[in-house]
């Protein structure tokens, strides 16, 4: 996907195939970059500070812009906090003119209330249309008109609509309430445009859905603007959202999640929130993309992250240029075919190459969870990732209770029929938890819509390797051969992969631990989980609040009997909680869980400290690195444990924003159950195994089993007598060519195999007279051929 600065187009290649074809559309670039605010150096001291405007080519700011801009190498790019003085002025036309983009479209200021403040597109194909999103006739609602453009991008018919928004700022609830109304004129004009789920289009900008979700039933009382006019047509109540998918609905959207090269997703450094964002149509959604979060302080190498333009800029580029961090991605524009099977003999082979985790790779298909990312085993988070490195990724899951399943699409494109295949795979697994779930990958081939398992390339991973993750992964080879095929030239087929998270087999967890509190308000309470196999007294646990400011402790001991009784869930964990006044309110404060006279938990939250008193004198605490805010209101936002597992070390500490506390029962987004196991698949090889004469069985097999690949009527067949001459048997007589070795399995179930013998081939055929049980009602018999 590299092309040289300037080049006006991208043209896919086959990242993810090798040794067959994969076609693909075009490709294009976009970005979206907030350019206003940037750094100002006073050149006499004193404080930096952040001040709007690019100014003309020369000054510090338009040149920081142009050199991030230059770097990314965008087609096309959403600028937004484009000052009016520098469009006036011309600075914006030269910016556009020094990075190659002939066709600009402005945001004016008609009808809004920042008339400083714009958002434009530059582009290097022309616009087939240009319009604005605004307020309908009669109301004023804006704080910024958003426009719209269809962009003729060439080498395809499907051309994409692009919207570039920056909605209103602020945490009051009148900034809420405009943000509410600007993303409904948003989702209204894409019905408006007849826009669907199959269309390509493309969301983009600074929304700046911050703050807590919340539901307007009536107009706020005071903070809009004097000349605000809301529009007859939005009818109360309406919601206010943080997650941005939960305003459309048709057409729904995909949201895509751009990382700086050290996976961070963090677009505003100075709040460390994500506010810039992507958003794309569900069809491009579901096409192989790459996205990135520029920042220039991990700008290093032209080997790392998205093909670049140029040379690494200074690592202090971003941040002179703006207080927000560019995004930009490549996105495909046309449908992409299956892997191909052109002729007998072919294979093809998925590396996942450039895989970053953040998207279905074409032409797979991926269900029972989300994306999250390139995980080297750290991560307990549910859910699908890439496993590994940049350099060497592979598609990862760690299941918790949900099953998951990714199924990649084949079409044979070749004149014969596929009689057979041969499929090989790595299973790895990353992540590890002792005594946890017995998580099994298995895989199975859809043809005609009917499922055939593959068992012999299911993979089981252990339970008794240590806790945490796996430097490097293991890998276990898993292949098979897949006879008795019948796939006519142009059919498609599946192979689906499903990962599936089963129940411990070890002894139930012990371990005790704070699961959720709050310290705002008049909400605040503390609550402690206690595993299923703790066999102590409850009058042996204490909880101690300690005072950040100098280490001591404060208020009294709380013991566990003190606190009031709650779920015992499922698996046997017993919740209790307590409801605390006056827990101190962090920067930093913490509390320590003693058990049995001994400090087992030690956390603090809003940083870390020494404990200079109490049982936990002389430790220090381990900051859960979330906290709470003076904004959030009693009874919500609680900090706690979420994901799945038994033990306190299975699950991530995170805030739960605007979501009432819950006291003695499990939190959002907690199971309790035994703890999953990350696992993985790469290097899949799929051969089409070539049937030269038609016979039904693959020229790979005939050879294996001595037989002519190009006489049908040279085959392997067995005979079957029963009974035996021999008493208490049966026989069985096969042809055994020279070279081969030929062993005998038999089973009752089909599943476990027994070795009956193996038979060394001498040009003549074999007889082998096999020992039964007269009690037995059925037994199956297979041969295995191996040359020597």
């Amino acid at each position: 996907m590299l092309s040289s600065s300037r080049m006006p187009l991208r043209i896919a290649a086959s990242l993810l195939i090798a040794l067959a074809t994969l076609t693909w559309g075009v490709e294009f670039r976009a970005a979206s970059y907030n350019i206003g605010a940037h750094l100002v150096i006073p050149p006499g001291g004193g404080p930096t500070y952040f001040d709007y405007g690019i100014g003309p080519p020369g000054q510090p700011d338009h040149e920081k812009v142009r050199e991030v801009l230059d770097r990314i190498d965008a087609d096309v790019v959403a600028l937004q906090e484009i000052h009016g003085a520098d469009f006036n002025a011309g600075h914006l036309t030269a910016l556009s003119n020094s990075l190659g983009y002939p066709h600009v479209f402005y945001a004016p200021s008609t009808n809004t209330f920042d008339t400083s403040l714009h958002v434009a597109f530059l582009s290097r194909f022309p616009f087939l249309s240009q319009t604005l999103i605004n307020s309908p006739a009669g109301a004023k609602e804006m704080n910024r008109l958003i426009p719209v453009v269809k962009i003729d991008v060439p080498g395809t018919t499907r051309d994409p609509v692009l919207i570039g928004a920056h909605l209103k700022s602020g945490g009051e609830a009148s900034d809420l309430f405009q943000r509410t109304v600007e993303m409904r004129r948003l989702t209204n004009y894409l019905t408006t445009l007849g826009l669907t789920n199959t269309d390509d289009f493309l969301i983009m900008g600074d929304l700046n859905l911050s703050d807590g979700d919340r539901t307007f039933s009536t107009t706020p009382g005071s903070g809009l603007p004097g000349s605000f006019v809301l529009g007859p047509d939005i009818i109360f109540p309406i919601n206010y959202y943080t997650t941005p998918t939960a305003y459309f609905g048709n057409p729904t959207v995909t949201r895509i999640i751009p990382r700086q090269v050290d996976n961070s997703t963090v677009t505003f450094p100075s709040s460390g929130s994500t506010i810039d964002l992507f958003l794309t149509s569900p069809t491009i959604g579901a096409r192989p993309l790459h996205t990135e979060i520029y920042n220039s302080a991990l700008d290093t190498s032209n080997t790392v992250g998205l093909p670049k333009s140029g040379s690494p800029l200074a690592a202090g580029t971003s941040a002179a240029a703006s207080d927000h961090l560019a995004i930009f991605g490549d996105f495909e524009l046309d449908p992409a075919v299956p892997y191909t099977f052109t002729a007998p003999g072919q294979t093809v082979s998925e590396t996942f190459a450039d895989f970053a985790g953040t998207y279905d790779p074409y032409p797979w298909v991926i269900s029972g969870g989300s994306w999250n990312g390139t995980d080297n085993g750290g991560s307990k988070r549910q859910g699908f990732r890439s496993y590994g490195s940049a350099s060497d990724p592979s598609l990862g899951f760690i299941p918790g209770t949900s099953t998951g399943s990714a199924t990649a699409s084949f079409v044979n494109q070749s004149t014969k029929t596929l009689s057979a295949l041969q499929i090989s795979f790595t299973a790895e697994q990353w992540r590890s938890a002792f005594g946890g779930g017995v998580d099994t990958l298995s895989a199975e081939l859809i043809v005609g819509g009917v499922p055939h398992p593959l068992p012999q390339l299911t993979y089981q991973a252990p339970t008794n390797l240590p806790n945490g993750p796996i430097t490097g992964g293991t890998s276990i080879p898993k292949n098979m051969t897949v006879t008795g095929l019948a796939i006519a030239p142009g059919t498609t087929f599946q192979l689906k992969f499903t990962f599936t998270h089963e129940a411990s087999g070890g002894p139930p967890p012990a371990d005790v631990f704070i699961n959720e509190f709050s310290y705002v308000g008049t909400g605040e309470f503390i609550e402690v989980v206690v595993g299923p196999g703790f066999t102590g007294s409850l009058s042996n646990i204490t909880v101690l609040l300690y005072n950040g400011a100098g280490g001591p402790t404060y208020g009294s001991a709380h013991a566990l009997t003190s606190f009031a009784v709650g779920a015992v869930t499922p698996s046997g964990h017993r919740i209790y909680s307590k409801s605390i006044t006056s827990i101190q309110n962090g920067d930093p404060d913490g509390f320590a869980l003693v058990v049995g006279g001994t400090v087992t938990r030690f956390i603090s939250y809003g940083g870390s400290f020494s404990a200079t008193a109490g049982s936990a004198n002389g430790l220090t605490s381990t900051d859960i690195l979330v906290k709470q805010s003076g904004s959030d209101g009693a009874g919500f936002s609680s900090l706690g444990l979420t994901g799945t597992g038994g033990a306190a070390d299975n699950f991530d500490w995170i805030r739960f924003d605007s979501l009432p506390i819950s006291p003695g029962q499990p939190n959002a987004g907690q199971t309790f159950a035994a703890p999953p196991q990350g696992i993985a698949i790469d290097n899949l090889a799929v051969t089409f195994l070539s049937d030269s004469d038609g016979d039904g069985f693959s020229d790979a097999d005939e050879a294996v089993f001595g037989t002519d690949p190009l006489d049908a009527g040279s085959r392997f067949v067995m005979t079957f007598a029963n009974p035996s001459p021999v008493a208490g048997s049966v026989r069985l007589a096969f042809p055994a060519a020279t070279g081969r070795s030929y062993t005998v399995e038999s089973s009752a179930n089909l599943s476990s195999w027994r070795n009956e013998g193996t038979y060394p081939g001498t040009g003549a055929g074999i007889v082998a007279d096999i020992a039964i049980d007269p009690q037995e009602a059925k037994r199956f018999y297979r041969i295995r051929a191996a040359t020597d």
